[in-house]
């Protein structure tokens, strides 16, 4: 097994990573394993943050559906309208403050996700 040592400069964390040896000569044959072992976190960094967005994007899409409007509209709608909340309660659910909680970890969890994606992808 080959071992990994990547840290030191600015932004990087100290991870010893071991590499089946079958992956290290193939790797190695081809050229720099060090370039091959970024490019295959990237892709697979990329692959989970997008599976999450889009678990997220369904969760929050769930809840616009059930409420009828997007989440800023509803998070402003039960700041300000009484009545508007009286109904949440009495013919939609009684139990709305949960789904709201959900549903605004979802939506910032979008924004936080995609943030990160767009970090990992210019750099």
């Amino acid at each position: 097994m080959l071992m990994f040592k990547r840290g030191g400069d600015k932004g990087l964390t100290m991870i010893t990573v071991s590499i089946p040896d079958k992956y290290a000569k193939a790797l190695s044959a081809l050229g720099d394993v060090q370039a091959a072992v970024d490019l295959a976190l990237q892709r697979y960094t990329i692959e989970q943050i997008t599976a999450k967005i889009a678990q997220l994007r369904q969760r929050a899409q769930m809840y616009e559906a059930k409420y009828g409007m997007d989440y800023p509209t509803f998070a402003q709608r039960i700041a300000g309208d009484e009545s508007f909340v009286r109904e949440i309660e009495t013919a939609v659910n009684p139990l709305w403050e949960l789904d709201t909680a959900d549903w605004e970890f979802c939506v910032k969890g979008i924004t936080d996700w995609i943030h990160t994606l767009q970090a990992i992808l210019l750099t």
